[in-house]
This record gives structure tokens, sequence and C-alpha cells, in this order.
């Protein structure tokens, strides 16, 4: 059961957040959060971060252009926004037509197409980012998902230490298949996977039906899903009571892949210190592990399960640690960000139980790797699961 709660809209006496500043929550801010169960969890966070305080979508005054570009702001030029999907960096232009627009990453087809001045989700700016037109449109209404190196391929630029590469699946790029719509993929690019993954779990907690409680505003209640069924009877065109996207699996396993980095703590602020709610899963990510445990199914396959490097960083080696229910053929590889593989661990039989096989940081050659950030990826049959590693020296 979902439930729905309304506390008074908090009039926040804060000032915008310059040059990219990190700020804490404030003292007292999830104080009332009960995070001993999933549906605790769920309520106690929607009562601290319901009834924000909404901006229209275009205006002559404050609107979220503004929002999204001080929040999207490109962490090496104050001048520039950082796009999603390309990594690319634009200059500012003030809102309006050109090369970047705003990306509603829950789509606002499903729930709450009708935008108006109390229309909450349509402006929400812990859900919107500024986007490159094309990838805007590549990306279309479909639901996020793994693709395979079969899906077309959308590449990003290098930017801010991210990016760029080309051909080789997953890689830096984006990959999408399918008709724009709810049986389509999209799979974002690694280096914002867990920011489009939190943005998700927010809006699922977010909201919960009912009305506003400072404006009496409808409110939709926005659900996460597997079923892409309940996502296509979503896509109405028109606002809705109930509304569906998802798939809340992949979005939780995105959210273990890419964890939250200083950038995605300095758009909370921002938005923020315009809204007057945070998106929780980015102060707390742990929490999503509780939210998921009864509201999302498993996120790997029953079969095989990769857990996460340790330690991570490391310099030199650090330790793989996977699990397999019975004797069976598996591989696994460290790759480069832009896709290229770098070593081959492990390519053959193995018993069923727990296996731990250590990377020493070096090629296949023997040469040693450089600091940063790297792939690895686990292949048994038809089943991908691929993790991040930090090498640090």
């Amino acid at each position: 059961m979902r439930h729905h709660a309304g506390v008074a809209i908090l009039v926040l006496a804060i000032s915008h957040l310059a040059g990219g500043a990190l700020a804490d929550p404030p003292a007292g801010y999830y104080d009332s959060v009960d995070d001993s169960s999933s549906e605790s969890l769920r309520l106690t966070l929607h009562e601290v971060i319901d009834d924000h305080q909404r901006f229209p979508y275009s205006s002559s005054s404050t609107d979220t252009w503004n929002v999204l570009e001080a929040a999207d702001e490109d962490p090496n030029n104050s001048s520039n926004i950082l796009d999603v999907y390309k990594n690319a960096s634009y200059v500012k232009f003030g809102g309006g037509e050109g090369v970047y627009n705003r990306e509603h990453s829950w789509p606002n087809s499903y729930g709450f197409s009708d935008d108006g001045s109390q229309n909450y989700p349509y402006t929400d700016c812990h859900h919107l980012f500024l986007c490159n037109v094309s990838y805007n449109s590549y990306r279309g209404s479909r639901p996020f998902d793994y693709c395979s190196d079969s899906c077309s391929e959308r590449i990003t630029d290098i930017n801010n230490g991210q990016g760029g590469g080309v051909g080789t699946y997953p890689g830096n790029s984006n990959w999408f298949s399918g008709a724009d719509g709810p049986y389509g993929i999209w799979e974002t690019w690694i280096g914002r996977k867990g920011d489009i993954a939190r943005a998700q779990f927010y809006m699922d907690v977010r909201y919960e039906g009912g009305n506003h409680g400072g404006t009496g505003a409808w409110e939709p209640d926005l659900i996460l899903t597997d079923d892409r069924a309940l996502i296509a009877a979503s896509q109405t065109g028109n606002n809705e009571t109930v509304a569906y996207m998802g798939l809340a699996s992949v979005l939780y396993q995105w959210h273990l892949e890419d964890p939250v980095d200083d950038m995605e703590r300095s758009r909370n602020d921002v938005i923020y210190s315009y809204q007057g709610n945070r998106n929780p899963f980015i102060d707390h990510p742990e929490w999503l592990q509780v939210l998921t445990a009864v509201d999302a199914p498993p996120v790997q396959p029953a079969h095989v399960k990769l857990h996460q490097n340790f330690p991570n960083p490391f310099n030199p080696n650090t330790n793989i640690v996977f699990e397999i229910d019975s004797p069976r053929s598996v591989s696994l590889s460290i790759y480069t960000l832009a896709g290229s593989k770098v070593m081959t661990l492990l390519d053959g039989e193995v018993s069923a139980g727990q296996h731990a096989i250590k990377w020493d940081g070096r090629d296949q050659s023997g040469k040693e790797m450089s600091s940063g950030n790297y792939f690895y990826r686990i292949v048994d049959g038809d089943t991908s699961i691929t993790k991040k590693l930090l090498l640090l020296k």
C-alpha cells in the first residue's frame, strides 16, 4: 500500500550556492526518517521531501532554465553547462531555442503530460536535466534498460575527466534500440547512470498521489516498475492519478555501478536552494538498498552475483568476488572506460560457490595501468554484469 502525507511548505531563506560549493543537508533535515523497513522509509522520506516550491517551466521570472543552468553548470567553466547524455560543454544561453534543452528523465508523457501552474512533477528540477537537443530526441520516452552492441550508439565528449571513446559496448556511450515509447530501450552512459537512477527513485518517493500540502494542487502517484505493460498503459497524453516508469531493477543496478560524486552533490545543493527539498538518495545512497528490498525485484540473475571490488579505490591490488549456483563457464575481464579490454582475469569452467580473483592493476602484457576508473565485467552465457572500480596511485 502506498501512503500519502502532506506537510506545510517550507520557505527557505537560503541563497543560491555559487562556485559549486558543497553543503550538507541542514541540521535535522532527515531526523524524522525511519529506515528500519522499506515501508517506513518510504513514508517518512516522502514527508520530508514533498510539498516543494514550484517554479514555472518557462517564465519571464525565475523558471526551470534559471535553476538548471545553475545546477548543471560545468565545474570547469562557470559560463557553460555540462549536458547529461552527450557530456558536452555548452555556453549558457538563458533559455529558449538553442543547442540544448530540458530533458524530463521521467518522461512527462508517463503521468503528467499537461503542464500548468499546479503541475509539480512537470517542472521538478530533481529529474530535469539540460541535454543536447538531438540526444534528448534519441532518448525520447524509452524506459531505462541495458542494451547491447547491436543497439544504436550515441557517443560522449570528454569533459570533467569523463567520456569519450566510440564503437565498443558499453564504453562511455549511450545506447538505444526499439521504437520510441514504452517498449524501447535507452541505456545512459556510465558517467551519468547513477544520476539518472537516483532521480527516478526520487520521483517514485516524492510523488505518492494526493494533494500538495501548501497549494492543494493535485499530484500523481508515480511508481517505478519492471512491467512494461504498466508503463505503456501510463502513456496516455493526460495527467494520470497513477503512472509507471522503469525499469526499476535496472535503475537500482545503475545506482550501484555509478556512485554519487561531487558534481551530483553540488547539483542537489543548488536545486535545494531553489525548491527547498533534496534528493535523499544523493545524501544517503544507502537508503536505496532499504527501499528496494520490497519495491524492486532482484537486480541480478539468481545464478550469478557480482560483488563490488575491495578495496576500492585501490593501489595496486584489488579483489573481485563473484558467486555462482552451479558449475559453469564464465569470463571475467577488465576494460577501460572507452571499452577497450585491459586484462582477462578468468575464462573457463568454475565450480559452484564464491570465488575471489585478484587484479594487480596491470594489463595483459604486464604493463602497469594509470590511475583512473575502469570496468570489470563477468559474462555467463547470456548474462553480463558490469561494475566500476578505481585505481588510484
